[in-house]
């Protein structure tokens, strides 16, 4: 008996190996092939056909594979006619082979199918608006066009959005069609867009805190019945948020509180942010060494919005010792009046100068446009091998600056020019007459994705006729990170008897760079300078080469640059180390 049951579970056993190792074998999977697409249609393609989910996999089932073979013309369809291609020809194929499922599409696209008519129609308030006819003008959606069903999405959504921002709060489509005309082979569009009345600004609603509300309203760019723009509370929310009065700044349009006149309140509501704020930080550079700061900024010092700011800046070369009252004004987002107060003390290896700087300015930024008008009383000492020159200026001056480019902290094309004038006459307190230009400007342009150029240039000179008594701080000198790079701080100048740099009548710098990314927020460059801080426009320029790396930190790019200087006094080799924007 024992006998026999051994034999019954050897069967038992033989038999479900044999069972099991069949149904190893039969595991089927499912590989799918499409031939005649390629690119953004054949990903398409790929998404939303079902039956490509299991390419390459087990298959679900030989009455799901068929399934979903069956289902390919409608998912094709799906897929090619977003593009616009409706006269495409399909041909499908299946077939089992040693358990496997094999499906094969092939697609002949043919041409895709162009717009015909287009009708665009504003209709209620917005029929009188021009600027949606310019609009409409730059809609990709044209006659003769190839269809793509993303552009006119695209088109019903800026039409929307534009009529939004612009305060019609109530716009909607009357009609919104897409229509194909397969005899004719053509899409026909109609769009009607009603914008219903549009809403103007009511009554500006600030809630009470620690600045008086006329000066909160100096920062309001719109009035009580003036249109709604999205664009306005936009450039309200930035300027409020800017400002650093305030840790939360939340501006809002009472949509549901508008009256029988059309009139939306707005809301604005905020938190103050700290009223004292200190800063310290430690750092280096290769201009002037081992540095240290220290700042203290009051916010606020009064309900009328004004500022104190005192500063100490010391490094190895350079000191300064300073304090700004801040004082904003009509437009504080934007412009402001300063008086100031500064000493600075610079005892490098080629200079030795302490000067006092008392002054007042008026500071204004319109768009991408910055001008600063100032007027300052400088008394400066200049240190020489036994001599001491000693001068005062009453110095009005002018500056204006403007950079344009999309992103300031990673520029990939873009400019600025900048622009000061300044002079001085003994008619008004000062040791002579003398009238000082200096102008600049930086270009950056992208060669595809990964090349930037970057050029620059520098111009200065000083009309005076006794230029023996125009202060050191006043006079061009050259050399340094962002200058002639090669050439210590500064050290570029005429020199007198002792061999000390005296500074110069006339200022030119020049440089071009190539920079390339080989990495994500790293770049290699090259990079020439040539330039001379001169009185005689005989005088040879001087030459640095190098190169260096660059690294884009949130702040801008680091940049570590190894030069070397051409002509004398140039080094070998020198390091260059900067931080900040590139415009």
């Amino acid at each position: 008996m024992r006998k026999a049951w051994t034999v019954f579970f050897a069967f038992v056993l033989l038999f479900a190996s044999k069972v099991y190792g069949q149904e190893e074998t039969e595991i089927s999977r499912v590989f799918v092939t499409i031939e005649g697409l390629n690119g953004r249609v054949l990903t398409n393609s790929a998404l939303l056909l079902r039956i490509y989910e299991y390419h390459s996999k087990v298959a679900p089932g030989d009455g799901r594979v068929r399934y979903l073979h069956n289902q390919a013309e409608r998912d094709f369809f799906r897929a090619l006619t977003p593009y616009g291609y409706y006269n495409y020809q399909l041909n499908s194929h299946l077939e089992k082979r040693d358990h496997d499922w094999y499906a094969t599409y092939t697609v002949a696209l043919g041409d895709p199918i162009p717009i015909g008519n287009v009708s665009i129609q504003i209709k209620g308030a917005g029929e009188q608006d021009p600027s949606f006819q310019k609009l409409i003008n730059r809609l990709p959606i044209r006659s003769g066009a190839p269809l793509l069903h993303s552009d006119y999405e695209s088109a019903k959504s800026q039409l929307r959005r534009h009529a939004s921002e612009r305060g019609y709060y109530q716009a909607a489509y009357q009609t919104s069609t897409l229509r194909i005309d397969v005899e004719s082979y053509q899409a026909h569009i109609e769009l009607i867009l009603n914008t219903g009345p549009r809403y103007q600004f009511g009554d500006i609603r600030i809630a009470p805190g620690h600045l008086d509300e006329d000066v909160m309203r100096r920062f309001i760019p719109f009035e009580k019945g003036d249109n709604v723009s999205a664009t306005e509370l936009i450039n309200l929310q930035l300027g409020l948020s800017d400002s650093d009065y305030f840790s939360r700044v939340e501006v809002q349009p009472l949509w549901t509180e508008a009256s029988d006149k059309h009139q939306v309140p707005v809301n604005i509501e905020y938190e103050p942010n700290k009223r004292t704020h200190y800063q310290v930080g430690l750092g280096y550079g290769t201009d002037t060494g081992a540095r240290l700061k220290f700042e203290q900024n009051r916010r606020w010092v009064n309900t009328r919005g004004h500022r104190f700011n005192a500063q100490l800046q010391a490094s190895e070369i350079l000191t300064n010792i300073g304090t700004r009252y801040v004082i904003p004004g009509s437009q504080p987002q934007s412009d402001q009046y300063i008086l100031r107060a500064l000493w600075t003390d610079e005892d490098s290896s080629t200079i030795r100068s302490e000067r006092f700087t008392y002054g007042a300015s008026w500071q204004s930024q319109r768009e991408r446009l910055q001008r600063i008008y100032s007027i300052d009383w400088q008394d400066e000492r200049d240190y020489f091998e036994g001599d001491i020159r000693k001068t005062q200026y009453l110095m009005p001056s002018a500056q204006w600056t403007r950079v344009e480019t999309p992103n300031r902290l990673n520029v990939l094309d873009g400019w600025r020019l900048s622009l000061t004038l300044r002079g001085a006459t003994k008619q008004l307190f000062s040791d002579s007459d003398f009238l000082q230009t200096l102008a600049s400007a930086k270009y950056v342009h992208s060669f595809g994705s990964r090349t930037r150029a970057l050029a620059r240039i520098e111009l200065g000179t000083s009309i005076t006729s006794d230029f023996d008594q125009v202060p050191t701080s006043l006079r061009f000198f050259t050399g340094g990170d962002r200058s002639v790079r090669g050439y210590a701080y500064r050290s570029i100048s005429p020199r007198n008897d002792n061999n000390e740099v005296e500074g110069a009548r006339n200022l030119v710098v020049s440089s071009l760079e190539f920079d390339y990314s080989f990495r994500p927020n790293w770049r290699v460059a090259a990079f020439v300078d040539a330039g001379n801080a001169f009185n005689d426009i005989q005088e040879s320029f001087k030459v640095g080469l190098g190169f260096g790396f660059r690294w884009q930190s949130p702040i801008g790019p680091v940049r570590f640059d190894f030069a070397s200087g051409l002509s004398d006094p140039g080094d070998s080799l020198r390091l260059h180390l900067t931080i900040g924007p590139d415009l």
